[in-house]
């Protein structure tokens, strides 16, 4: 709904860690998302399913 979006600028401090961590939860290679979750998933503070 365009008349409630935010936007909101972001500014990444290591864009090497950034471009890591996108590629692990958003490529193609299902292996290391897989793993990222299993190892971080008791982590979670805020889900939103």
């Amino acid at each position: 709904n365009p008349s409630c979006r935010t936007m909101v600028k972001v500014q990444l401090s290591d864009a090497a860690a950034a471009d890591e961590m996108f590629r692990v939860l958003m490529g193609d290679k299902v292996e290391p998302r897989r793993e990222f979750i299993e190892k971080h998933a008791l982590d979670v503070r805020n889900l939103d399913v």
